[in-house]
């Protein structure tokens, strides 16, 4: 989480002959495109061997164990690779670097067997003790992946292809702890070591530095411009059939110069665009925009902890009286639906009987005078960051619709450093905000613990709402060890019906995924799992 997985990266001032890139833009297309080959070299350059992805919003850090944020991946799925993957566009676990894996029957032994002849970029072997070693570092991080590794209880090397790990207790949601976007990818124990500071595991030189086992090696990386990948050539899978020999990313912070380049076919992939630009560049000639269904379900995330919001009442009088029919019709143009509670529907373990808020203007007036406030009265914060461009228009809906209640709301844009901090900080964090979730691990665990469960606050998952209810804690501890699967639902069901009781959040929507590219592009795949990025390995241009 992009976001939500999303500390997305503000503006920057990129210098283009002595002028910001906001006044560069502003000067008009016409000279835009006059001037597109000097601002952006390598794009103009590229060719078929050539992969150029525009982001529009800058990666956070390159350490794949620290962040849930939703753009830094697409890097980390270029360099970085993990024990198990998802097959195609299922949540099918299939082996990547484990060649295989078995689970006890008590589901309290995970046995892994390591591919053999695998070595780093550095040279260093992957086996056991290297696996071993990442693992341990993730846990003692607390960071990331983590929170689903907290039933570990000891790590077997008992040769060097063989990793076994010992649980406490059963969990629905380990096996796919090593499969996902936010795993515990591989990255060089020897790296990590020389480079290690304070205890910190490396953190600090990894957030601009790889040393992984996948198909491309970062050659160089300038936060917030430009990241520039080439080919590892000892790639263990090889490099027979179509592949590219090098991949560009360029961080673009202008939706309009994104989807100037793309329309120029200057840049292959657009990423992070707005809906309303999207839409506008679907049907245009060499340019494909892909409509699949996503496993993306969009909060309005209410502070819990402190102040009215934390009354039960007027969380509740805010969910009935937030439009979600105008946000979806109108911003969106239709292309969503309204989403029944905090996972998305077509996601394994959705309570299909989970209610709905509807616009209610007369029944939140209610709630909030049941509530100590009956004409409104107070102020809320509602923070966003740059390259979420779905939040603005939310925040102002929002502020409109509650100032129909008499609340008060204050909206302001913050770099993704400054939102993850402000938020993160259960001393700063009495904000609303916007946030998209899609699953890390494959179980409604995933949505609910990061965003909802008391030990998520802070820095160890997304609970920057500050929401707290030990009857939730306890239903998802509970279900996630319960071995029956109708058992385990039916658990499940009963914290996503509590959750829309207690409005920790609204639940606003759930859409298909549609991704701008040119029609050249081949291989691409979409997998809920692993949106906002690209499998580079697999793709070519025509």
């Amino acid at each position: 989480m992009s976001d939500g997985k999303s500390a997305m990266a503000g503006t920057r001032t990129a210098c283009i002959f002595g002028l910001s890139r906001r006044a560069f833009v502003s000067m008009g297309a016409g000279f835009l495109g006059l001037t597109l080959a000097f601002a952006i070299p390598d794009a103009r350059a590229a060719g078929k061997d050539t992969l150029v992805v525009a982001s529009g919003a800058d990666a956070v850090t390159l350490d794949p164990g620290v962040s849930f944020d939703g753009q830094s991946p697409l890097i980390w799925r270029g360099v970085y690779e993990a024990l198990l993957g998802y097959k195609g566009n299922t949540v099918e676990i299939v082996p990547e670097l484990a060649e295989s894996y078995s689970i006890s029957d008590d589901r309290l032994t995970y046995t892994f067997k390591i591919r053999k002849g695998i070595k780093f970029t550095d040279g260093e072997p992957l086996d056991a003790a290297a696996v071993k070693y990442n693992i341990e570092r993730q846990i003692k991080i607390k960071q990331g992946i983590a929170y689903a590794l907290g039933p570990v209880k000891t790590i077997e090397t008992p040769d060097d292809s063989t990793v076994v790990l010992h649980l406490s207790s059963p969990s629905d949601g380990m096996l796919s702890a090593f499969a996902g976007m936010y795993t515990v990818k591989m990255i060089s124990p020897k790296a990590i070591k020389e480079h290690e500071k304070d205890n910190d595991g490396a953190q600090a030189w990894l957030r601009d530095h790889m040393v992984g086992t996948g198909p491309f090696i970062l050659k160089n990386y300038t936060q917030s411009q430009q990241a520039v990948l080439e080919r590892n050539p000892n790639y263990w899978r090889g490099w027979d059939g179509n592949h590219f020999n090098r991949v560009i990313i360029k961080y673009i912070h202008e939706a309009s110069t994104e989807r100037l380049l793309l329309q120029q076919r200057e840049i292959d992939v657009a990423l992070f665009l707005p809906d309303d630009v999207v839409e506008s560049l679907d049907g245009k000639t060499g340019i494909t925009v892909t409509n699949v269904p996503s496993l993306n379900l969009y909060y309005l995330v209410l502070p819990s902890k402190k102040g009215p919001t934390a009354n039960i009442k007027v969380r509740q009088a805010i969910a009935n009286g937030f439009n979600y029919d105008a946000f979806i019709k109108d911003t969106l143009r239709g292309k969503a639906k309204q989403a029944h509670g905090p996972i998305p529907s077509n996601f394994i373990g959705f309570a299909a009987d989970t209610p709905a808020y509807s616009y209610d203007p007369v029944k939140a007036k209610h709630l909030l005078a049941e509530a100590g406030y009956p004409n409104g009265g107070f102020t809320i914060k509602f923070t966003y960051e740059t390259g979420y461009f779905w939040k603005r228009p939310l925040g102002e809906l929002f502020q409109s619709n509650m100032k129909d209640l008499g609340i008060k709301v204050e909206i302001q844009e913050l770099s993704p450093s400054a939102w993850a901090g402000l938020l993160s900080n259960p001393d700063t964090a009495n904000h609303a905000f916007g946030l998209v979730w899609w699953p890390t691990l494959a179980t409604p665990y995933d949505y609910m613990w990061s965003i909802f469960d008391t030990a998520a606050q802070g820095s160890a998952g997304y609970n920057w709402g500050y929401y707290s209810n030990p009857k939730l804690d306890k239903l998802l501890d509970t279900a996630s060890a319960e071995p029956d699967e109708a058992k385990r639902f039916a658990l499940y069901g009963e914290a996503q019906k509590l959750l829309v009781a207690e409005s920790p959040a609204l639940f606003v929507y759930e859409k298909n995924y549609r991704l701008p590219m040119t029609s050249k592009l081949q291989g691409f795949v979409f997998n809920g799992v692993y949106i906002e990025t690209l499998d580079f390995y697999a793709l070519h241009k025509e």
